[in-house]
């Protein structure tokens, strides 16, 4: 595998959290929505704690233990390899993520957007997206306030489409959402 280009930006779609076993496997907490795709996404690279060092990888095998996961890599054959590799990050260039189709989009594209509270007269600013947060029942928006925030509160906004999100425009980065000011 050859690395990135230097331009290329690269993304973490998991962290390795642990070791499983004696034959090398790691406990992994994946980015992504499916954990399935940890294997076909390439070109990997292995990334320390500090940003520093990368090397290529390869996911040979995920699969799901207890509350999480974990993952077999090529050429990590003992547990003491895999204890070595505890924090590092798995980045795969942008590039490589999976198409989407029509009206979907990543979370990090939605990371900076404006959300509005959305109404026939006129519509108010709650600040921006800070980052999501995915909980069992559904996902939830970090809302921080912004310079035009009617006020300087952080929200939590369930991600419902259709009943609190009503719109997601990545060009106006603007997300509407029907949503008490209060809450």
């Amino acid at each position: 595998m050859a690395p990135p280009d230097a331009t290329t930006d690269l993304i973490s779609v998991a962290t390795i959290v642990g070791v499983y076993g004696i034959k090398g496997w790691v406990k992994v907490r994946i980015n992504l929505e499916n954990p399935a795709l940890l294997t076909s996404l390439s070109p990997q690279q292995l990334i320390d704690p500090r940003g520093k060092h990368l090397r290529p990888i390869k996911v040979m095998t995920v699969r799901s233990q207890g509350k999480g996961f974990v993952a077999k890599l090529a050429g990590v054959d003992d547990r003491n390899a895999a204890e070595l590799l505890r924090g590092h990050a798995i980045e795969i260039p942008e590039s490589s993520l999976p198409g989407l189709d029509d009206g979907e989009f990543y979370w990090r594209d939605l990371i900076g957007c404006r959300v509005e509270l959305s109404s026939e007269d006129d519509s108010l600013c709650l600040g921006n997206v800070d980052h999501l947060i995915e909980t069992g029942a559904n996902d939830v928006m970090v809302v921080r306030p912004n310079e035009e925030s009617i006020d300087d509160r952080e929200r939590l906004i369930p991600w419902l489409e259709g009943d609190v999100i009503l719109g997601v425009d990545l060009e106006s980065r603007q997300i509407s959402v029907r949503w008490h000011p209060d809450d």
